[in-house]
């Protein structure tokens, strides 16, 4: 059995996947195309949605994907990182 990240969808729209790492077996930062290839079988094709994680220490980044393909990651802004917090706080 292959070891996965766990992780909890706390926002979903039209544009964006907001996902909160768990600190499961593999972090998502370690399992990032694992938890692409999970996120789509339980959402549909994400399609232009952009993808954000908040990791363990409490901070969020962008998981980059193309055509359902990982390429890499990207950090948020300040206000991002204000916005999700809040958001997810309500979700939590």
């Amino acid at each position: 059995m292959r070891l996965q990240a766990i992780y909890k969808i706390a926002l979903v729209s039209d544009i964006l996947v907001v996902i909160i790492d768990q600190d499961g077996p593999r972090s998502v930062t370690n399992d990032a195309q694992g938890v692409i290839d999970r996120l789509t079988a339980e959402l549909g094709d994400l399609g232009r949605r952009r993808v954000y994680y908040r990791d363990t220490m409490g901070r969020f980044d962008e998981i980059r994907i193309e055509g359902g393909h990982f390429t890499g990651f990207a950090p948020c802004s300040d206000h991002q990182q204000e916005a999700f917090a809040e958001w997810c706080l309500e979700e939590v």
